[in-house]
């Protein structure tokens, strides 16, 4: 044993000279003699990793844990192994072994952190950081790790004070301080996040993750051209950063420029294909622009669940009893419980279900709670905070609640969860209002929609759900209870007018509407031009370049509510978005008593105005064609009495409408998720 014990000690004191390959053959030579000595089969894997002979190393893991089992370091190996093969769940559990093995062995609880955090579990990464941070109280990276998975996991303030630890640990570390940044800029706390990014920047000025971060922190100033100049520079410094891509693609859309935008999703996407949630982004973008089909759009969408969501498994049986009539336990999942366009329509929903029908359970992805999720929790019946929940995490939750539908709000919105909808987490699911097209998965078995806005026979092959169609709307407007009196029509040169996201100007939108400012010489438009005084001025150009003077167009930037709502009294017509519709604005301007002219188009997304003109009792506001819009545009000019009486009475007639009835819809709604409910039924 004394001869072995020397054989092994040669062997380590060649391994650490860095003559790898003596030292392999000295290892198998030991080997050859006693094939389970553990270190020398751990030593000779570490050799085989070095040497890019994976499946080797595994092999010499393995073995040493089949001579001793639960041995810390062939855990660790192995564990480091799967994580570098992107397999971090199996990484995570010789990480574990490890940690059982070896309460203390600080660098298993460092990875088995990574490996978590790879796996969307923010709240078992932390806990695992928290062990490195009481092991090595003074290692930086181990506070930096762990702060950054508490803010994930919804733990804002505590991870806010671990990441400050890290600073005061290493403060020459520009690292820290642009992931503080980034923590506090999360937070709303945006002053010094930016002093955060630009000290991090100092250190190091071509850092491309702190130009990308202090661009977001710009933007939610409303400094849209200056985060863009930050944008440009990280992708310059760093072109495989899919993250400033993406930002930059987002900052181009509002700009008015979906194409630009588009590209720059995809080049995101080329630098990181495995993100769903860019992916997701492009996939929203994609209903601005009137370069792409509705079929190309359905396309990306299947492409999207293809890529990310894997097989679809069957549905879960439906709870029992059995008895159709019984109370039914509806879910609804969103990002948006929050100050957000879609919260009104959540609160209709949440306030006028018939409880003695209907059990709602409201499940809120959200990690910084404000106002409006504190009323909207008040309205459920059972309140899930899900987002700092994995994937996984959540499905286990929704399983146990037994619902009989879980209803999706958010699309493939920012935040959204569709991941979880396709493992089937309930027997029966359905995506709603929040985003105009398809999922694009086929365990969401229903888009629900309308005749109108999905005329049966003609969209159903759009979208990869089969269509719930209700019987008036798709959804319901809600009525601002702050918003002021319908004024008079203003008496001035005609006015047309369009306070959507600038983003939904797409270039086709843009030519019929230079076309009709073209057709009516003494009027003007009044556009929502965002935050970007670049993207403004573009805007005015694209309209100069189409014979438009730059006088005629009129650009407001982002309005304080009753402002937003005032200017609707300069309005004698609102013009509609195509083929990206309004929603909830095209609701806002009828109340307002401004009725808006859209075109109808092929599916959902471009349908939305049409809905809702026809619902009202106002079809002669519908285009069919660009070129029709153009004249009736022109002819509505000449028809002023008859806008002023329209006027007069659009509030009166809106709230009257199944627009505007809540209870209505929502009955509706119920009925209709009971029926494809019993379907169900065994």
């Amino acid at each position: 044993m004394l001869d072995l014990d020397n054989q092994f000690a040669r062997a380590v004191a060649v391994h650490r000279s860095g003559e790898f390959a003596a030292a392999e053959r000295m290892y198998r030579d030991l080997l050859r003699s006693y094939p389970a000595h553990t270190p020398a089969l751990c030593n000779l894997g570490v050799l085989l990793v070095r040497a890019g002979r994976v499946d080797e190393a595994a092999e010499c893991y393995n073995l040493a844990l089949a001579a001793t089992p639960g041995h810390p370091d062939a855990h660790f190996n192995l564990g480091n192994l799967y994580r570098r093969a992107n397999r971090p769940r199996e990484a995570a559990g010789h990480y574990r072994a490890c940690l059982t093995a070896n309460p203390a062995h600080a660098g298993a609880a460092f990875n088995l952190g990574l490996a978590l955090s790879a796996v969307g579990d923010a709240a078992g990464a932390a806990e695992s950081f928290a062990v490195v941070a009481r092991l090595e109280p003074t290692n930086p990276d181990a506070h930096s790790r762990l702060g950054d998975a508490l803010v994930r996991a919804g733990q804002w303030d505590e991870g806010v004070a671990a990441m400050r630890k890290a600073v005061e640990l290493r403060p020459d570390d520009h690292r820290n301080y642009y992931n503080l940044g980034l923590a506090l800029a999360a937070g709303g706390q945006t002053a010094e996040a930016q002093e955060l990014h630009q000290r991090a920047l100092q250190l190091k000025p071509d850092y491309a993750e702190a130009h990308n971060g202090l661009g977001l922190v710009l933007e939610a100033t409303g400094r849209k051209d200056d985060a863009l100049a930050h944008y440009q520079r990280a992708v310059e410094l760093k072109p495989e950063l899919g993250d400033a891509w993406s930002n930059l693609g987002t900052n181009l859309a509002e700009q008015g420029r979906p194409e630009e935008a588009i590209a720059c999703f995809r080049e995101s996407l080329a630098r990181q294909p495995l993100a769903p949630a860019i992916h997701s982004n492009l996939l929203l973008h994609l209903n601005y622009s009137s370069r792409v089909t509705p079929e190309q759009v359905r396309d990306e969408h299947l492409a999207w669940a293809a890529r990310f969501a894997g097989p679809t498994p069957g549905p879960p049986p439906v709870p029992e009893p059995h008895d159709p009539d019984r109370r039914m336990r509806i879910g609804y999942l969103s990002a948006d419980f929050r100050g957000h366009t879609v919260a009104g329509f959540i609160e209709t929903l949440l306030r006028h279900h018939d409880r003695e029908r209907v059990e709602v359970i409201a499940y809120a992805s959200i990690m910084r709670p404000d106002d409006t999720t504190e009323k909207l929790k008040a309205l459920a019946d059972h309140w899930r905070p899900v987002g700092g929940l994995t994937d996984a995490q959540a499905f286990d939750l929704i399983r146990g609640d037994n619902l009989d539908v879980l209803i999706d709000l958010g699309g493939h919105t920012a935040g959204n969860r569709l991941l979880l909808l396709a493992a089937r987490p309930a027997p029966v699911q359905a995506t709603l209002f929040g985003y105009p097209n398809t999922t694009g998965l086929k365990a969401v078995d229903y888009r629900i929609t309308d005749p109108v806005s999905d005329p049966p026979g003609r969209t159903e092959h759009l979208y990869a759900e089969s269509l719930l169609w209700l019987p008036e709307t798709a959804w319901v407007y809600a009525p601002p209870t702050d918003a002021p009196p319908v004024t008079p029509l203003p008496q001035r040169e005609f006015t047309f007018g369009c306070l959507n996201n600038s983003a939904k100007i797409s270039d086709a939108c843009l030519e019929a509407w230079a076309a009709v400012l073209q057709a009516v010489p003494d009027s003007r438009l009044v556009l929502l031009a965002g935050q970007s005084r670049g993207g403004a001025e573009r805007l005015l150009d694209r309209f100069a370049e189409r014979g438009v003077s730059r006088e005629r167009v009129e650009l407001v930037f982002r309005l304080p509510r009753q402002e937003y709502f005032a200017t609707y009294s300069q309005f004698d017509l609102s013009l509609d978005p195509f083929p990206y519709n309004g929603g909830v604005s095209t609701g806002d301007s009828l109340w307002m008593g401004v009725p808006v002219l859209t075109v109808a188009g092929p599916s959902y997304v471009s349908r939305q105005g049409i809905m809702a003109m026809t619902t009202v009792g106002l079809p002669e506001f519908v285009a069919q064609s660009s070129e029709e819009l153009v004249r009736l545009a022109k002819e509505w000019t000449n028809r002023r009495e008859e806008l002023t009486e329209i006027r007069a009475g659009l509030r009166d007639r809106l709230a009257k409408s199944p627009l505007a009835d809540a209870p209505r819809y929502v009955r509706s709604l119920e009925e209709a998720l009971r029926r494809v409910w019993r379907d169900r039924l065994p």
